[in-house]
């Protein structure tokens, strides 16, 4: 309803040329905003070492980057399952998975063993496996998460726990975890096939094969009280669960092993009232691809799991093998790895988000790494005193970048006899720098501004964004060349020029429309200006030719 009052008002003022292209812009908006589910926000995969099909797997795994995450590309020693990563405190990627001997083929899963590898570098990889394993028996399913105090915890299928302070140090034993249950209504539990997640308060929720639900206030071995069960799933041959809170509210990725494709919920209090929020991944489609366009057609994906950087996912892991698990035998052209796709979960919960709790806080909006606002204007070239231009804010949209990333920049110099710019940013570690001094004289225009709204905590952020700025331009006269304006995305807009009457449109050649909503709205705030103007310069034509006798 409000779209169209909004759309009767330009076809009244505009005519139905720039309506046409209001509606739609507004209709490509909206369905964009109502299609996207958790598939579209993974990112090509960088390539580590040189595509390959030197190696094993059917056609649609080849060719493809041996270095991507955890394999034996020789597939003559080992096979590897499940995958969790950790990152320690000197930096170093650790990847934590199941792995058993390649020449008993798949069916030997059951007898994994955990073994730990480090990247020589990057998140992706390559992962470097241990010579030896830490650990002891058959430890299937590994997961892991990192505790708020900072110490690492593996968590394996019998429900053991390990934990480890650095990744370097050694892996103590802590015990098995303890499960009672709630009521009599539910009376079992599993320890299978478990994600674990600690909450910004301290206690711990663990989803199950059987998606039961289990929490504990303090302790990570529990006991734990089964709060719930999430039947739908149970009846419908999900499992593989994998849960964690950004931007406000639970998410849960379950895998369906029969029909070879998982689904993503969302829930506010991480028990209750679960939302399919639709397709989470499909081995089907084309979402595994490189920077260069090369896709990879895996025939299972299983064991999702995902890393965490500054509070959103940024790459998820899984298990791959190329062909059914029946069809890979002993010593075949088949095998399992771990593959690392990057996600762009910045954008993700900014698109997602939840209305927050104590134990998953709303997105916090900490101060952007995109895009620095735009600079102050000049001061104006004629008249009293100029103002000069305000600093642009920091920042991109509610929670992008990371946290403290500081405030604008001030604005430029005051207009004639202007003070100092205010610079600090709110909130931001490293606020917007001060504005120029303005020169003594006149009426005294009024200097920039300062720092961009960075947010601490839940304040909001800049207006910047991640795509691409529009800056206006300044105007003439008395009054100084204003900031240029954010867009919704990128990098800065340019400065307005301020001291030329002509130059009133946009400093930035590429605005970057075609993704964002807002960007979208620039757009047409630009054409609405074009358009003003255009109507302005044809009026005297329209004059002479009512007032031409007639024929």
């Amino acid at each position: 309803m409000a779209v169209q009052k909004r759309t009767s008002n330009v076809k009244a003022r505009f005519g139905w040329g720039v309506a046409a292209l209001f509606m739609a812009a507004a209709s490509s908006s909206a369905m964009a905003a109502t299609t996207k589910t958790l598939i579209d926000y993974f990112q090509p995969t960088p390539i580590i070492c040189p595509l390959t099909s030197n190696t094993w797997g059917a056609a649609g795994v080849l060719p493809r980057d041996v270095c991507n995450g955890l394999e034996d590309s020789t597939n003559t020693q080992w096979q590897y399952w499940d995958g969790k990563i950790l990152r320690g405190v000197d930096g170093k990627y650790h990847l934590y998975a199941g792995r058993w001997p390649q020449n008993k083929g798949f069916a030997d899963w059951p007898n994994s063993v955990i073994v730990g590898s480090v990247s020589n570098g990057s998140l992706i990889g390559s992962y470097i496996p241990s010579a030896t394993t830490p650990f002891s028996g058959k430890e299937q399913n590994v997961t892991g998460i990192t505790l708020n105090n900072g110490t690492n915890v593996l968590l394996d299928s019998p429900g053991k726990i390990y934990e480890s302070t650095s990744l370097a140090d050694p892996w103590t034993s802590e015990g098995t975890l303890q499960v009672t249950a709630n009521g009599s209504t539910i009376s079992t539990a599993t320890t299978e096939n478990q994600s674990i997640w600690q909450n910004a308060a301290g206690g711990f929720l663990i989803i199950s094969r059987t998606f039961q639900e289990m929490t504990s206030a303090t302790n990570i071995l529990g006991p734990y009280l089964i709060q719930a069960t999430i039947p739908s799933l149970q009846s419908q041959g999900y499992e593989d669960p994998v849960v964690w809170c950004s931007g406000g509210q639970y998410h849960l990725v379950a895998n369906m092993y029969n029909a070879r494709k998982a689904m993503h919920f969302t829930s506010a209090d991480g028990i209750t009232k679960w939302t399919n929020m639709g397709l989470a991944y499909d081995p089907t489609t084309d979402f595994i691809r490189y920077t260069d366009g090369t896709i990879n057609h895996w025939y299972k994906i299983e064991r999702p799991g995902v890393f965490m950087e500054a509070g959103h996912v940024a790459a998820f892991t899984f298990a791959v093998i190329d062909v059914d698990k029946t069809l890979d035998l002993a010593n075949d052209i088949h095998g399992t790895k771990i593959i690392v796709v990057p996600f762009d979960g910045v954008t993700f919960d900014q698109d997602n988000p939840g209305p927050g709790s104590a134990g998953c806080p709303a997105d916090s909006g900490t101060g952007g790494t995109g895009g620095t606002g735009g600079m102050g204007g000049s001061a104006g070239g004629s008249g009293v005193g100029g103002e000069s231009g305000n600093g642009g804010t920091s920042g991109g949209h509610p929670g992008s970048g990371a946290a403290g990333e500081g405030g604008g920049r001030g604005g430029s110099s005051g207009g004639i006899g202007g003070s100092n710019g205010t610079g600090t940013g709110v909130g931001g570690a490293n606020g917007g720098t001060l504005g120029s001094t303005g020169s003594a004289g006149i009426s005294g225009g009024l200097a920039g501004t300062g720092g961009g709204l960075a947010g601490s905590s839940g304040a909001a952020a800049g207006i910047g964004g991640a795509s691409g700025p529009i800056g206006m331009a300044g105007a003439n006269g008395g009054a100084g060349g204003e900031s240029a304006i954010a867009g919704s995305g990128g990098n800065a807009g340019g400065p307005g020029t301020g001291n030329d009457a002509s130059a009133s449109g946009c400093s930035c050649a590429a605005a970057g429309f075609a993704t964002s909503g807002e960007n979208v709205w620039g757009a047409f705030i630009l054409l609405i200006f074009a358009f003003g103007s255009l109507r302005r310069r044809r009026a005297p034509l329209r004059q002479s030719t009512v007032d031409r006798p007639p024929r």
